[in-house]
């Protein structure tokens, strides 16, 4: 079996890979400041729970984007399993990275890209709704063209409502209209009716760009409702990442793990 990681800013999700199909996956808060112990324990919680001996564990592939997690993730899962664990990186990447400073595009957008354009195909752009809102362009030979990088609605939401004094947290939902009633609705109609609207016209402007069709996929838990919402949207993966991993591990180690 094949351990997977995608480490977030927010969120550490785990996926576990019986041949290619994934069997279980958890998540849990991103703690940077989580020892090799703890991070040991916590996996094996994990495993436990779902009746997973850890020396069934063939290889741990890991896309990070903190830092400060690395050290401590390699020290826990090689105590705790019997296989390898590898990073993704921009040096241990399958695609080019076709941008100006390769080793600062984030480990879970290279993997998005080598799952989007393995399963469909290219020109493909990924949207990976998460701590960020990321737009990945990926060219018809595979190569990570660049891309865009928005706030999340609901962290713009959150500093609205935190700096101004009379607006106050609501829930971020569809409002029956664009004219708000009450400051409810208002910031409804504001904030998600106009990210919806960005992230739609973000998507018009790559393709006017790239010129030819465009395939458009969204992953991330949040990326849900905008799915639903836009028509330009058409494909939805919500473990796009924890497929990029695992098409990243069978492509260096030439088997399906």
């Amino acid at each position: 079996m094949l351990l997977v990681l995608d480490v977030g800013n927010t969120n550490i999700v785990f996926g576990l890979f019986k041949e290619d199909v994934l069997v279980h996956q958890w998540r849990v808060t991103t703690d940077r400041n989580r020892t090799d112990d703890e991070l040991r324990l916590t996996t094996r919680s994990l495993l436990a729970e779902a009746q997973i001996d850890p020396s069934d564990i063939t290889g741990v592939a890991i896309a990070s984007v903190v830092p400060s997690l690395n050290l401590p993730l390699t020290a826990a899962f090689e105590s705790l399993t019997q296989g390898e664990v590898g990073f993704l990186t921009a040096d241990t990447s399958p695609i080019a990275l076709d941008v100006e400073a390769p080793h600062t595009v984030g480990a879970d957008r290279i993997a998005n890209c080598i799952a989007a354009h393995t399963l469909y195909g290219g020109p493909i752009l990924v949207l990976d709704f998460g701590t960020a809102t990321t737009f990945d362009l990926v060219a018809d030979d595979g190569r990570f063209l660049g891309g865009a990088i928005a706030p999340e609605m609901r962290l713009a939401a959150r500093a609205l409502t935190e700096r101004a004094a009379q607006l106050h947290s609501v829930e971020l939902k569809i409002p029956e209209s664009v004219i708000g009633k009450n400051t409810a609705t208002n910031i409804q109609a504001g904030v998600v009716l106009g990210y919806l609207d960005l992230v739609d016209g973000l998507i018009r402007r790559f393709r006017d760009e790239v010129g030819e069709p465009l395939q458009v996929i969204a992953t991330g838990g949040k990326g849900e409702m905008f799915y639903q919402n836009l028509n330009s949207i058409p494909l939805y993966d919500p473990v796009l990442t924890l497929k990029g991993l695992r098409i990243w591990w069978s492509h260096n180690h030439n088997t399906m793990s």
